[in-house]
């Protein structure tokens, strides 16, 4: 029988016992993180799918996995045999999530880890809920526990901000929703914020420097609850600035008394708090966090450090992509190996601490699958041929990078070039964008699908999102994207945010392609007509020009493309060597029509 299989079948019976219909289990940890760490990882235990978002729903004689357009095909491979049904989220004929689950769960006893479900998705469910089991957990023996990492705090010299001005800034928010005078406690459980507001940062979360961690502040304290222990001066300097009191991490310890308003982000704050207070009566205020859009707007010093560490880290993927296209064919490699060589370039730079994610090495048709994870022992050995896309990125004590280059490493199929000259097209276009302030990324997508979608061709992701400061890679309110969420809109773009350019084609079964730089959004002019913003570009690498046909660009794409081209030599020139700097002249040549 295969081993998921017999996962669901014991889970079923667990489901059995506890008089459970339906059972949801999300890609989620308490914290409603989209990374999460092994410990969190029910879905992949059950069904052997291994993607960072996806949602799984088991009844007593049937299984599901929800998974997105990134996923589709790893999704299909990885549950291939384990009785599951894939459902391709946006597909036409698939059900939103949660109407699913209404549906299933009708008359019935929906049931689901409530540490791990956000307040808003349980809140949609009018069946009876039990909530207060983790079932994977009784049959996933062997379960890793969760680990506690030492942490430490970001320097001013890179966040530009004390966390006591950033509490201050957020107390001040907070007063827009409580009367005067009074008393009120407001939560929050977010990594991302956590880390940002306390200027801490830790190893908790694979690539992700966060600390697992709550945080409540109320007029008069701040509490924060942590798994390792503060660095002592910094405890001290807090205690001092904003009274702040320490305490043990625990999935309850955001469950006080003596606090008759609350202030929370359901869409953030877990079922099980959000109940808590519920139950007792409290007037819970839902709020967005004030901090995710605070760190989304970078300050000054964010940005000298991130631009600072965006021209480090392309100069060390302009070295990784000489190393390879000089050496492909004439020495062993494959998707793991060439992917150990690009980190241990990084790891040799002053300030590294981890990967931002793990690295995307995907050959030929394994590129069609945008989150490709390759396997070493199990992976594809590279030839001088065909497209290799590697989508990789870093953190830095200064900031973090997410940047993917796709490489002609031979010969090249003529659809192949058509492919990668359009996605450099689409990708040069959004990055030469200007727009109206107000603007949000549903407004500027079309700037980068326009080129693909003209010849009937879309990709199944957004074009893009935002980036935290020694953070997440992935960073909203802010992002990129074609279709409107209207439950999560998503924010205006303002000056100071980054955001991710990637527009890319994928063929199952072919070759997958996607070129990403990293974008400020900064002020362009203002008219009569109102204030205008742009993009400056922070990522500065050749976009290969031995995969461009020109015959799909226009004098103005050729006229962008040139422009990039002679900004990148001029920037990263001084920081290679003489040899890669040749090199490096002739991959950013100017091309003619």
């Amino acid at each position: 029988m295969n081993i998921y299989k017999e996962r669901i079948e014991a889970l079923r019976k667990e489901m059995k016992k506890a008089g459970i219909d339906v059972y949801y289990i999300p890609m989620s940890d308490c914290h409603n993180s989209e990374y999460v760490a092994d410990h969190f990882r029910c879905i992949a235990y059950i069904s052997g799918f291994t993607g960072s978002a996806g949602s799984l729903v088991i009844t007593m004689d049937k299984a599901w996995l929800f998974a997105d357009g990134r996923y589709y095909i790893q999704a299909a491979n990885q549950i291939e045999g384990s009785g599951i049904s894939l459902m391709k989220i946006a597909q036409p004929g698939v059900p939103e999530l949660s109407d699913f689950l209404k549906e299933q769960s009708e008359g019935k006893v929906l049931g689901f880890d409530g540490s791990v479900v956000p307040a808003d998705f349980g809140c949609k469910f009018k069946c009876r809920i039990v909530c207060d089991r983790d079932l994977a957990d009784i049959v996933w023996k062997d379960r890793p526990q969760q680990q506690f990492s030492e942490i430490f705090e970001l320097p001013i010299t890179s966040t530009g901000e004390s966390a006591s001005s950033k509490i201050g800034r957020i107390r001040k928010r907070l007063q827009e929703y409580i009367k005067d005078g009074e008393e009120y406690l407001y939560i929050l459980n977010s990594l991302d914020d956590i880390a940002w507001i306390f200027n801490l940062r830790a190893n908790d979360v694979e690539d992700n420097p966060v600390q697992f961690a709550y945080a409540a502040i109320s007029r008069d304290k701040v509490m924060l609850f942590t798994g390792a222990p503060l660095p002592a001066d910094t405890e001290k300097e807090l205690k001092e600035t904003v009274g702040l009191v320490t305490g043990a991490y625990s999935r309850t310890c955001l469950s006080m008394e003596g606090y008759d308003t609350v202030l929370m982000d359901i869409s953030r704050i877990s079922y099980d708090t959000w109940r808590y207070y519920k139950e007792k009566g409290s007037r819970i205020l839902p709020v967005s966090n004030p901090s995710t859009l605070m760190k989304a707007v970078k300050n000054e010093t964010e940005i000298r450090c991130l631009k600072e560490a965006l021209v480090k880290d392309s100069a060390v993927v302009v070295n990784f992509m000489y190393w390879l296209k000089k050496n492909v064919g004439s020495i062993p490699m494959d998707e793991v190996s060439v992917a150990d060589h690009l980190q241990e370039m990084r790891m040799a730079q002053e300030g590294y601490i981890e990967l931002s994610f793990g690295t995307i090495s995907a050959y030929k048709e394994n590129a069609a699958q945008m989150h490709y994870a390759p396997k070493r022992g199990a992976c594809k050995v590279l030839s001088p041929e065909g497209f290799l896309l590697v989508d990789s990125g870093c953190q830095y004590v200064n900031g973090t990078t997410d940047i993917t280059r796709t490489f002609a490493l031979g010969p090249l199929t003529w659809e192949e070039k058509k492919a990668f000259t359009l996605t450099a097209v689409s990708m040069l276009r959004l990055m030469n964008a200007k727009f109206l302030k107000g603007c949000s990324g549903e407004n500027l997508d079309i700037m980068a699908r326009e080129p693909m979608w003209k010849v009937g061709w879309d990709y199944k992701c957004g074009t893009g999102h935002g980036v935290g400061h020694v953070l997440n890679v992935h960073e909203g309110p802010h992002n990129i994207r074609w279709k409107i969420n209207y439950e999560h809109p998503t924010a205006v773009l303002q000056p100071g945010m980054v955001v991710t350019d990637e527009p890319g084609v994928y063929r199952e079964g072919q070759y997958g392609v996607r070129t990403e730089n990293e974008l400020l959004v900064t002020e362009y002019m203002e008219t009569e007509d109102g204030t205008f913003l742009q993009f400056e570009n922070l990522t500065f690498i050749p976009i290969d020009l031995d995969a461009i046909d020109t015959g799909y660009m226009t004098a103005e794409d050729l006229k962008m493309l040139n422009d990039y081209h002679k900004k990148t030599y001029e920037v990263i020139a001084p920081l290679v060597s003489q040899e890669v700097r040749e090199w490096l002249k002739h991959y950013t040549r100017e091309l003619n029509e």
